[in-house]
């Protein structure tokens, strides 16, 4: 098949096979892209039954869109030939990953951390995976981690109360009762018994994955499928650690994750992956200030508590290199020179390690004060914004964009983070720069009185909610990027050809199906701006973070984007957002230091006003209130 043209690919290896079909690395002539192009063997187009499951793979996968699942391109027929062509990942296979090194711990979380992001988007579209394993989970080489092969997903549906005796947020699949599908390691007690699954049962397919990730061994071994499959269902795994007096709290909640997603009865699992996913997120930050996000292997940071724990007593309970259990202190130094050094850490130096008592007093303690920092700041700003701008102090003024940016980063994504003081002054430039002009009498773009501006956006509110909440982009994004880009003029032109109220320039029009007559059309434009957008929130991710850098790619483009990160990964304190482009500006070219370094700054500046209207005296209500109960239902909070 070397060199075979299908459609418009042309095959250029074969990379393996999958799910149920023969998968090449091929290239697309009209994008002049590499693909991924999965062949349906002619045996399985002859059984009707295979080839639906087939199609019914292809359209439940290619209705998500999001950036922790492989995108399909295209599913098509060619010559008899059925096929699918996917983005190709260039990267390792979880396997490979597993096999050939030790992860660290951090990595583990990491990858733990999009899996499940990806399987919330998963079960909010109604598809269960029904396979999850290393080996259907990839790590681009920037990172981004994929959810491979829904070839045995399931379309399912949200059962109402009245036919279902379950809570609601537990989705049934379509499945029929006596079918196994899985691989048996990886398979749920209801997956080995062929009863109906639903969401569930890739939270415990998930959990086998995360225990493997961690101790490098299945927690469900057998010499045979079937001493698997006797494990699964009536054997406890192994736990991963064996708890001391000693043992630090975020190591013991890291241990109840695992566990709590390998219950066998179902309703004592994780109910959710959403669920799933905030444990695991926040489980990070207390692994972190603990002191256990090291550098070297997951395994290997959880061995080093149990080998640095004091009194030779404990340190007897396992064998060092026990298969059934690894049991665990806060790290000491008591026999810390009996120790191999750790290899240095990414991004900090270890401090000395300390009495678990210690660390645990520290860790309360940490969070306590952050919480208290916060909680203050929340409390001034909230006394500032009964205010009007104008008549706030300084430092009033700075708490309530401090509070206003956390509430448009909560509605863009999950997970938004707090800003430090040179970030929320960066906006404020622009809330002032903005809220000087309120009694201007220019009309030209860029002096108009803020009044004349925000009236003048109400009216396309409506459709740039429709349009944006078709492709699942924010609606935020969609409401105030055409403040930055043309303060809402439908055919503004700018000093280098961009045209229209999103300023697309004609070449990039065209590639989304808008000539350049059409260009001050709202009804195409507006729909051409949500395609890109979600286009981009597929490279760079679709949380609070990564929508910072959708919206910097809107102004200097994607691949300037990644490549600047991967320029920034190894400096201190990266964050995987814009601001640490912002933070490090002074190393960065001079466009993104004159231009891009003030777009996203602009952005909370455009929104914070626009959605605090009384504070700037506007007459306008908050523009987000203007989209209709349908669309920010399922877009905004």
């Amino acid at each position: 098949n070397i060199g075979r043209v299908v459609g418009p690919y042309r095959i250029v290896e074969r990379l393996g096979a999958g799910g149920m079909g023969e998968v090449y690395l091929a290239q697309d002539a009209r994008l002049n892209r590499p693909v991924a192009l999965k062949i349906l063997p002619s045996y399985f187009v002859s059984d009707a039954t295979r080839l639906r499951r087939f199609q019914r793979e292809a359209r439940a996968a290619s209705a998500l869109n999001h950036p922790n699942i492989l995108t399909i391109h295209e599913v098509g027929e060619f010559e008899d030939v059925h096929f699918i062509a996917t983005e190709y990942i260039d990267g390792q296979t979880l396997r490979e990953l597993v096999t050939g090194q030790d992860l660290s711990l951090e990595e583990v979380l990491d990858v733990a951390v999009q899996v499940a992001s990806g399987l919330v988007a998963a079960h909010a579209a109604g598809i269960i995976h029904r396979d999850i394993k290393p080996e259907n989970i990839m790590r681009r080489t920037d990172g981004i981690v994929k959810i491979l092969d829904f070839g045995i997903a399931k379309l399912t549906e949200q059962l109402t109360p009245e036919f279902s005796s379950e809570a609601p947020t537990v989705i049934k699949a379509q499945t029929e009762t006596g079918v196994v599908m899985g691989t048996v390691g990886y398979m749920s007690p209801e997956q080995a018994r062929g009863l109906s699954v639903d969401e569930r049962t890739d939270i415990w397919s998930f959990g086998v994955v995360l225990y493997e990730m961690l101790a490098r061994r299945t927690p469900f071994a057998g010499d045979t499928r079937l001493d698997t499959l006797v494990a699964i269902l009536e054997r406890e795994p192994p736990p991963l650690l064996q708890f001391t007096d000693d043992t630090p709290a975020p190591l013991r909640r890291l241990q109840s994750i695992v566990e709590k997603a390998l219950r066998k009865e179902r309703h004592e699992r994780y109910q959710t992956a959403t669920e799933m996913l905030a444990d695991l997120r926040s489980v990070k930050p207390e692994l972190d200030l603990a002191g256990m996000l090291e550098a070297q292997p997951a395994s290997a940071s959880l061995r080093a508590a149990r080998d640095l724990r004091r009194g030779s007593e404990k340190s007897k309970t396992f064998a060092p290199d026990s298969p059934t259990s690894i049991a665990l202190t806060a790290p000491s130094t008591a026999s810390a020179d009996n120790q191999t050094a750790p290899r240095p850490p990414r991004r900090r130096v270890f401090a000395a390690r300390i009495a678990a008592a210690l660390l645990v007093a520290v860790v309360a303690g940490t969070f306590s004060y952050k919480i208290s920092v916060i909680r203050r700041g929340a409390d001034s700003s909230s006394v500032a914004a009964t205010k009007l701008y104008a008549q706030m102090s300084e430092a009033e003024q700075l708490a309530f964009v401090d509070e206003q940016e956390q509430r448009i980063s909560a509605m863009m994504g999950e997970s938004p983070v707090r800003l430090n003081e040179d970030a929320l002054r960066a906006i404020k430039k622009y809330v002032d720069a903005y809220a000087a002009r309120r009694g201007s009498m220019s009309d030209e773009a860029g002096g108009e009185d803020l009044r004349v501006i925000y009236a003048r956006a109400m009216s396309y509110v409506p459709l740039i909610a429709r349009s944006f909440a078709a492709r699942k982009v924010p609606l935020i994004i969609g409401i105030y990027l055409p403040m930055i880009e043309s303060e809402y003029r439908t055919c503004f032109v700018n000093s280098i050809g961009a045209k229209g109220m999103f300023q697309f320039l004609p070449q990039t029009a065209r590639q989304y199906g808008v000539a350049y007559d059409e260009m001050c059309d709202m009804e195409k434009m507006t729909p051409a701006a949500a395609h890109y957008i979600a286009d981009r929130m597929a490279e760079l991710g679709d949380d609070s973070e990564s929508m910072t850098l959708v919206l910097l790619s809107y102004n200097r483009g994607p691949e300037w984007v990644r490549n600047t990160l991967r320029q920034l990964r190894e400096t201190d304190n990266y964050e995987r957002n814009f601001w640490t482009l912002f933070a490090h500006r002074d190393q960065l070219d001079e466009v993104f230091r004159n231009e891009n370094a003030h777009y996203v700054p602009m952005f909370f500046a455009a929104a914070i006003i626009g959605e605090n209207p009384q504070n700037f005296e506007l007459q306008t209500p908050p523009l987000s209130t203007l989209i209709g109960t349908s669309a920010s239902a399922t877009s905004l909070p």
